[in-house]
């Protein structure tokens, strides 16, 4: 008997359907009911428990996509480039005034943090301001500043980029070889180390101390990917009573935890929130920070928007903020249209009543890389009269983005400036990007053909050869077989992110110069519009130097009060090129720490000094040459009535990554105090 055909296609498409329901029904059953916002998630492809679940149904809807488009005249328009006339007519820029009576009164600074003197946390405290109110070493003397000693794990090289913690004389660092060490602080001498078995890189962005006042014990948490860890801080032993043996399994993080109410809040790359107990390591919820299309097969859905930037805290009223980072695939959105909220944010989430209070996005749609890598710090400022309380975020753009804590809104009037359409088939970019006129900017945000290097004819003309066939500007979209150059990559601000003085409302910030080229290609030749980003390199010339004038990389102060930059001055040398007197400054990755004696501590140039600068003018005060390039930001703590400066130098991953065997990486944490 002849089957009937289409019949049987229908029957087949139809008993496929109901497969593929009860597949995600079984999986939507299993997943994990300590999501607050569980409603939301149920819809989402990217958070189904299983990830042969989550491919089988990407590949269904690519193969859905795939079959539409051949079918449908509507899904042929939208693959179509977009016009670049249709924004002709639409304003050149945005200004979002805010209305000065919306600020709050902010509170003192001793409500802020108790004592700036204490380094409980990678960062400094919960507000992240890296401050330190010692003064013992100040302008007047700093430089009888000398090596007291240096340590070496002796277990392995690999860049450290967790900012050492300090608590009763003690320190505490992770080493290249996965090791958590405790330090005698006068003498370097180890005390304890505790190996991490699993993974590769505990604690890597940062350590939390904290005091169990209940039982006496003084406690050390860390992140080791999926696992939060929680230490005896006195003997390197696991809490047992926490977690199972002293092992919490989470969603994965490089970043310390923060405390609020006795509860350990971190930040995953789910991307969530989660809220444990912070004796039990009991879980009490999780909530997700994406928004997402409600539909099965929703193209509004997308990977990455990582909170990898960090997260910090008030306290007081029980707020968290964050910062997250671009969305994946990183140049090319065509599979994640729309704005892609929540990635490139700064985020505020009420942990006491379970919210998210508002979120800030600086770049929307991005396929550029401007994600926003550092944590965010509190601080309290002097504007329109009063003080208002405050999140201060620095980005790859080069833009401190000064924000009202309360509410999101920003504390300067914010400028939007239009961006031009995209230039790939399917990809629709945002109308309006931002360009910020206050606070300055610190570092380049746009290529221009002025950018070019004037080192010498021969590298200047090397530059404009590569140039001449390649895209830039503002918020330059791709095209395929023409590069674009952007500051992306090490360009602006990077996860070390800036330090803050809260007295004197000034903030210090390291930055980069360096652009870097894009290339967006097709997947392969059948694939029309599958596209893969297949060039991302620094752009530098023919000796290997950065393709653009400098200086490469900056100290920088900014008046927080008033968004105006007080001082920038090169940070970093090339030598080669200083024996010329000409001062570039180089790519660096260390981070700044302020303190009260007047200095800015600033390492992680490519010359492996550490610095004191004064932070009134930016006059470098002090130098000493490090084993290593200074792969973290500088601790400040007191012992004895002596204060002293500490520092991992370990080289820098990236930097290694980038120049191969010029970076040598190391092991050793090494302390300054003054002498005469």
């Amino acid at each position: 008997m002849k089957p009937n055909t289409p019949k049987f296609i229908l029957l087949s498409f139809f008993t496929a359907g109901i497969l593929l329901a009860l597949v995600v029904l079984f999986d939507l059953v299993m997943y994990d009911s300590s999501y607050i916002n569980r409603s939301s998630l149920t819809f989402s492809i990217n958070n189904l428990n299983s990830k042969k679940t989550k491919n089988f149904l990407k590949y269904y809807e690519a193969l859905y996509h795939e079959i539409a488009f051949k079918i449908s005249k509507d899904h042929k328009e939208y693959w179509e480039i977009e016009d670049p006339n249709s924004r002709v007519s639409l304003p050149e820029k945005k200004i979002i005034s805010k209305k000065k009576e919306n600020f709050l009164p902010g509170r003192k600074i001793e409500e802020i943090e108790k004592n700036f003197s204490n380094w409980p946390r990678s960062h400094g405290g919960f507000s992240s301001m890296r401050f330190s109110s010692l003064d013992y070493i100040n302008k007047d003397n700093v430089t009888k500043l000398k090596l007291a000693w240096t340590f070496n794990s002796n277990d392995g090289k690999k860049g450290i980029e967790a900012n050492p913690v300090v608590y009763d004389g003690l320190i505490y660092v992770p080493t290249p070889g996965n090791h958590i060490i405790c330090l005698n602080g006068t003498n370097g001498k180890e005390i304890w180390r505790y190996k991490v078995e699993r993974g590769y890189h505990a604690a890597k962005r940062g350590l939390l101390i904290w005091k169990d006042k209940k039982n006496n014990i003084l406690k050390l948490y860390f992140t080791n990917d999926d696992q939060l860890i929680s230490l005896n801080a006195k003997t390197g032993k696991l809490i047992k009573s926490f977690g199972k043996n002293g092992i919490v399994n989470i969603g994965s993080s490089p970043i310390p935890p923060v405390v609020i109410d006795n509860q350990l809040v971190i930040v995953t790359f789910r991307p969530s929130i989660e809220v444990y107990d912070i004796q039990s390591g009991k879980l009490y919820w999780k909530y997700y920070l994406r928004e997402i299309d409600k539909k099965i097969f929703g193209v509004e859905d997308f990977d990455g928007g990582n909170p990898w930037g960090g997260i910090s805290a008030d306290i007081q009223n029980g707020i968290v903020y964050l910062a997250t980072g671009n969305p994946w695939p990183s140049y090319v959105g065509v599979s994640r249209p729309g704005e892609n909220l929540f990635a490139n944010s700064v985020i505020a989430f009420d942990v006491r009543n379970k919210k998210k209070l508002w979120h800030f996005q600086e770049t929307c749609h991005d396929i550029w890389n401007f994600d926003i890598p550092s944590t965010p710090i509190l601080t309290t400022i002097n504007k329109y009269g009063k003080r208002i309380d405050v999140v201060v975020a620095v980005t790859k753009l080069g833009n401190t983005l000064v924000l009202d804590r309360y509410t999101g809104e920003p504390i300067f009037d914010y400028q939007m400036k239009l961006a031009p359409a995209s230039k790939l088939p399917g990809e629709k970019t945002c109308k309006y990007q931002p360009s910020l006129n206050l606070p300055e900017p610190f570092a380049r945000n746009v290529f221009k053909k002025d950018d070019v290097t004037n080192l010498s004819k021969s590298s200047r003309d090397y530059i404009l050869s590569i140039i001449k066939n390649s895209n830039y500007g503002f918020f330059e979209p791709h095209e395929l077989n023409k590069d674009t150059i952007t500051y992306n990559n090490i360009g602006g601000a990077q996860w070390t992110g800036a330090s803050v003085d809260p007295y004197k409302n000034v903030m210090y910030v390291t930055a980069s110069n360096i652009p870097w080229k894009v290339g967006v290609r097709l997947l392969n030749k059948k694939a029309k519009f599958k596209y893969i980003g297949k060039i991302e390199e620094p752009l530098r010339d023919l000796e290997g130097y950065p393709g653009v004038k400098p200086p490469w990389g900056t100290l920088t102060a900014i008046n927080l009060n008033t968004g105006r930059i007080i001082w920038q001055v090169p940070l970093g040398h090339y030598e080669s090129i200083k024996s010329k007197g000409i001062n570039t400054g180089t790519e660096n990755f260390g981070g700044a720490t302020a303190t009260a004696g007047g200095l800015v501590f600033a390492a992680g140039t490519l010359d492996r000094l550490i610095r004191a600068f004064d932070s009134e003018t930016g006059a470098e005060l002090w130098s000493y040459k490090l084993p290593y390039i200074g792969s973290a930001p500088p601790t400040s703590y007191k012992i004895d009535g002596e204060q002293y400066i500490v520092i991992p130098a370990t080289g820098g991953i990236i930097l290694k990554k980038n120049y191969g065997d010029l970076i040598e990486l190391g092991d050793a944490v090494v302390a300054f105090k003054l002498q005469d």
